[in-house]
């Protein structure tokens, strides 16, 4: 029923977010309709939670029972065959797993067990008290003519024409009749998606920034791209898109690829989901063509072709991080953007590799408890900073 102990975590707090009324992400969604369409039985436990009658009698419940061996008996439930080095995880998280698990044991009530056990959970997060909540819908659009929109956050997409910027529900943000070009860019922590002027989709990782004109021109369509995204490109024969980044030109007609260029001296990765693309390095003219499940990789000008597994390298458009063979610093980069936090080392980095991942949408504590089983201590200020240390202290 569950792929990992995380998943009833993330669905119940999904569930609980949705009885609140409060709007969910695009990726949250996402999430819910896949787990919903896995069977009935997820249906079914669907709309219990959703039934205020269910929601009290949970309640009344939950207002006598002993909270320790509730949690031991769910969790003996919910994961029998959980091994041992997993268990300081599930105790951090336990006043989230069991407004999830009730979902695994037949007790509803996911939305009031995690407003009135609030103080619970206060008492057993870590000393700082501190965390930070996942990336989100934001993103600011800068115009040619020098007007800067903040766009709005319970809304997913935008749409831009030589007429206006509208949402993708139809409001008008502005008219754009006297607009040669747009940025949109989405800051750390945030995330957008953007339908461009001939109809292709971009969908903006966090920490990106995109540049486009109004009106392509008639022998191409050109972008800039800083940071990651994934584009869904329109098909015009005769009439190219291109995207520039950094140091990199990737060529196609009409197809389906992910693009990850951060200027924070990792390699640009491209890859090909549909279709077929051009990937050229400007500095020396090299290119090569990719076929779908391939991806290219330039690093320090040369560049390179391997076939890989494009749902692992695509992790984050499913809403999950992918840490399979990365270091800490990538590890913690990417950590850094979705979360925005200005990460700190104390003493020497630990090489340490990643294997797994987890989903996107748990908060930033959730992710640091996969430090610990390495020897790495953390610490989170109000300042949006993340110190990381060896546990042992050494300089």
């Amino acid at each position: 029923m569950y792929q990992n102990e995380e998943e009833p975590i993330i669905i119940g707090e999904i569930i609980a977010k949705e009885i609140q009324g409060i709007h969910l992400t695009e990726v949250e969604q996402g999430l819910l309709q896949h787990w919903l369409s896995l069977s009935d039985k997820n249906q079914d436990i669907y709309q219990r939670c959703k039934n205020t009658d269910e929601q009290q009698q949970a309640y009344e419940k939950f207002a006598v029972i002993d909270s320790n061996r509730a949690f031991a008996r769910i969790k003996k439930k919910a994961f029998p065959y959980q091994t041992p080095h997993r268990t300081p995880i599930l105790k951090r998280l336990y006043p989230y797993l069991i407004a999830a698990s009730v979902l695994l044991v037949g007790i509803f009530g996911t939305y009031l067990w995690s407003i009135n056990m609030k103080s619970s959970a206060d008492s057993i997060q870590q000393t700082s008290h501190i965390d930070y909540a996942p990336a989100g819908n934001k993103a600011t659009v800068t115009l040619s003519d020098g007007r800067l929109f903040e766009l709005d956050q319970t809304q997913q997409e935008i749409y831009i024409n030589e007429n206006g910027l509208n949402y993708k529900d139809g409001e008008l943000v502005t008219e754009t009749e006297s607009v040669v070009s747009v940025k949109i860019a989405t800051p750390r922590g945030g995330l957008y998606n953007v339908t461009l002027p001939d109809g292709t989709r971009v969908k903006l990782n966090a920490g990106s920034e995109l540049d486009y004109p109004v009106r392509f021109a008639k022998d191409k369509r050109e972008v800039t791209l800083q940071g990651e995204a994934y584009f869904e490109v329109a098909k015009q024969a005769n009439h190219p898109f291109i995207v520039i980044s950094n140091d990199q030109k990737i060529t196609v007609l009409g197809t389906h690829f992910n693009v990850n260029a951060y200027t924070d001296g990792y390699p640009i990765k491209t890859t090909l989901t549909e279709g077929k693309v051009r990937v050229q390095a400007l500095a020396n003219q090299l290119e090569t063509e990719l076929k779908p499940g391939q991806q290219s990789v330039l690093r320090q000008g040369k560049l390179s072709r391997k076939d890989v597994d494009v749902a692992q390298e695509l992790a984050w458009l499913n809403g999950k991080f992918n840490f399979d063979g990365k270091s800490l610093k990538e590890v913690m980069s990417e950590v850094s953007r979705w979360y925005n936090v200005d990460v700190i080392y104390k003493g020497t980095v630990p090489d340490i590799e990643f294997f797994g991942g987890t989903f996107r949408t748990s908060k930033l504590s959730t992710i640091l408890s996969l430090l610990e089983s390495n020897n790495i201590t953390y610490q989170m200020t109000a300042d949006n900073k993340l110190f990381i240390a060896p546990a042992n202290g050494n300089e």
